[in-house]
């Protein structure tokens, strides 16, 4: 703590030794600048020498030297050559009772090894050099620092706790490596990973902005352990070369409630802490993509109402895959028959969700058939259609187990009555053959709506509304025939015998043609087509007429207000779009199209990665743990979902700005060589 006394009292001395005429004016204020000099000074001896040698301070009668206290965590191995520095000139207890010995004493620190080592150390800093100088004098600590990092990184991307950072050193030194006797405890982890996160944010930012690329944001807030939080995700080019991707940015605890002005001033602040300026933001802001609640999209007072003042031509976008999920839910309610198999299913759910004994006795079951059980879930709740898909599929393929665990207990004499008619109950209701093909149904249905919410999280906004017309397309025709689990259904109720279970004939409750229609519908009325997709689609040949002469004017209109909506040429980019449409030899769009494509693929479709972000982070900050802070759960998170895998990371440019930042020696130059992973990220060239 006397450190930061000293650095904070350092200006005022040598700034009061500046303005020592205006402080005579001032009458009294001259004695409390003389009572920081040492002893028989005046303050124009003090002014001359520190005019001289700059680099000395003086508080309560005593000096000090600022090169050596700043070198002071530069140079810990200092034993080396003879090069010591001086406790007395670190920590300003330098004084002596007469002048003469006083100047004796600054003149022997002046021409000392140790001062004139400080100033190098103060020169290189400044030139930027100063790490290979480090590396020359304590290549050694600079190991053992490395490694340090290497295991904080690692904590943070298998979101393990801080705590977990010193057995993790402890085992590296019983396996020989060397990781020295500081950074090592809970507290260490938490700088290392946070100094990290931020200097990969600020690499991020600034080379987004440096390639002026543009961006999409997505928000989404949620409660985690009581405590509402909002999550900010950034899709843009990261690299200035066309590489688009999904960037985490923050995340803010929403300490001012979740209404529209409190989530507008969190996401601000968010933005503006991670150094999207105004200026940036207005001419490269272009879409945000949220979930639909009334708080986000509200026409007069919602948050993106609010963001539309600041910035006039940014895109809202409903996530397809919410909208997806709204499309089934509409569908469900209009079509008999499926209110009958949720309330089914359900039960099947608590069954064995509350109850230990009928688990173990469905395990048993499945232990006779030599079958292998899935984990039956909820079905058609709050999560996304491919858990309801998961449910439904675990109950097929637990058919056989499941008729049987229902049959034993209907029999089982040590269960009382009303046990034993509830699972005979339960037995009828599953042997049913009309179940079953609802049962079959509903897979083929489920199997559909997954793989198009799976497709929507990992395309583009134009691929994904083709998905959705394919989708379409695809249910269309099953709804004539349907698919592979109904056909199979169909045929084993003909033999009245599905899966080794004798089946009761009666017909199914739910309408395949009608719920088939029904789903189609819903989609087409919560999914059109949008006006920016209309424009967008220009830039993709799929879309482009077979007739030359339809060709050669397709597209300029939509083009034309897309360059005006992204602030470049529209003449340009109409005449690269020509060029392109009508020229053999152009086989790529010009340079203004191509930025124009990229902000295509901008766009975001979905906000699904705001819900892959909480569930990081219902994982990092488990209810396990100490409750973490805001700006340390954000750190992990960035770390965590941007960084690259532990054998690419690299924590070379962290030391530079750890020893810049006025830390202690952290980093050194992995010695054997890195393995690459099969697919990297452009992000983690970017970052590290």
């Amino acid at each position: 703590m006397e450190e930061d006394d000293d650095v904070a009292d350092d200006h005022p001395t040598c700034a009061s030794s500046s303005s020592l005429p205006a402080a005579r004016d001032r009458g009294g204020e001259v004695a409390a600048v003389v009572r920081r000099l040492p002893d028989g000074w005046t303050s124009q001896q003090w002014s001359e020498w520190i005019t001289r040698l700059p680099w000395l301070f003086s508080k309560d009668g005593s000096i000090g030297c600022t090169l050596c206290r700043d070198a002071k965590s530069l140079l810990l191995s200092t034993d080396k050559g003879g090069v010591h520095l001086s406790e007395e000139w670190m920590n300003r207890d330098v004084s002596s009772k007469t002048k003469n010995n006083l100047r004796k004493k600054i003149y022997k620190h002046r021409d000392s090894v140790a001062h004139n080592r400080a100033v190098e150390l103060a020169e290189t800093r400044k030139q930027a050099i100063l790490p290979n100088q480090i590396l020359a004098i304590n290549g050694k600590l600079l190991e053992e620092t490395s490694n340090a990092f290497r295991s904080a990184y690692m904590i943070a991307k298998e979101r393990m706790a801080f705590k977990k950072l010193p057995p993790v050193m402890q085992l590296q030194e019983i396996n020989g490596a060397k990781v020295g006797a500081v950074h090592r405890s809970d507290k260490s982890c938490a700088e290392i990973i946070g100094h990290i996160a931020l200097e990969m944010q600020k690499k991020f930012v600034c080379n987004v902005k440096k390639a002026q690329s543009k961006i999409s944001i997505t928000i989404d807030e949620s409660s985690v352990h009581g405590r509402a939080y909002m999550i900010v995700y950034v899709r843009c080019d990261v690299t200035g070369k066309g590489d688009v991707d999904n960037v985490f940015l923050g995340l803010k605890e929403l300490v001012e409630g979740t209404d529209a002005e409190s989530i507008y001033n969190s996401l601000r602040e968010a933005l503006r802490v991670a150094g999207f300026d105004d200026e940036f933001l207005s001419n490269n802001l272009i879409s945000i993509a949220t979930d639909g609640a009334s708080v986000l999209t509200g026409k007069n007072s919602g948050v993106i109402a609010r963001l539309k003042q600041d910035f006039p031509k940014i895109q809202s976008i409903h996530c397809l895959c919410h909208r997806l999920e709204l499309a089934v839910h509409d569908s469900l309610k209009l079509v008999a028959g499926c209110n009958h198999f949720e309330i089914f299913v359900s039960k099947l759910y608590s069954l064995y969700n509350q109850s230990a004994k009928n688990a173990r006795l469905l395990e048993e079951a499945a232990a006779e058939l030599n079958m292998q059980l899935l984990k039956i879930g909820q079905i058609f709740t709050i999560r996304w259609v491919s858990s309801s898909f998961r449910t439904v599929k675990a109950v097929w393929n637990n058919y056989p187990a499941l008729a049987r665990h229902f049959k034993i207990a209907s029999e089982d004499p040590s269960r009382n009555d009303t046990e034993r008619k509830k699972f005979l109950g339960l037995h009828k209701q599953l042997s049913n053959a009309g179940f079953v093909a609802d049962l079959a149904c509903m897979k083929d249905m489920l199997r559909e709506l997954q793989a198009l919410s799976l497709r929507l999280q990992q395309r583009d906004i134009v691929s994904a509304n083709c998905q959705i017309q394919q989708c379409i397309d695809v249910l269309s025709a099953l709804k004539e025939c349907g698919g592979k689990p109904a056909q199979k259904a169909e045929d084993r109720i003909t033999q009245r015998l599905f899966k080794g279970v004798e089946l009761v004939e009666c017909s199914g409750k739910i309408k395949r043609g009608q719920f088939y229609q029904s789903v189609i519908d819903n989609l087409k009325k919560r999914m059109p087509e949008s006006d920016l997709v209309n424009m967008l689609k220009p830039l993709n040949k799929r879309f482009w007429p077979q007739d030359r002469n339809a060709l050669i004017m397709y597209g300029e209109k939509e083009i034309r207000a897309l360059a005006k909506e992204l602030g470049e040429s529209a003449s340009e980019a109409v005449q690269e779009l020509r060029d392109w449409k009508l020229q053999d030899a152009a086989p790529a769009p010009g340079k203004t199209l191509e930025k124009l494509s990229i902000a295509s693929r901008t766009y975001l479709p979905t906000s699904s990665e705001c819900e892959r972000g909480f569930s990081a982070m219902n994982d990092t900050d488990s209810k396990t743990r100490n409750r973490l802070r805001e700006a340390s759960t954000s750190s992990l998170l960035f770390v965590d979902l941007n960084g690259p895998p532990l054998e690419r990371f690299d924590p070379t440019p962290f030391i530079t700005s750890w020893l810049k930042s006025g830390h202690r020696l952290s980093t050194s130059w992995a010695s054997g060589p890195r393995a690459k992973a099969t697919e990297p990220r452009p992000l983690w060239s970017l970052l590290c």
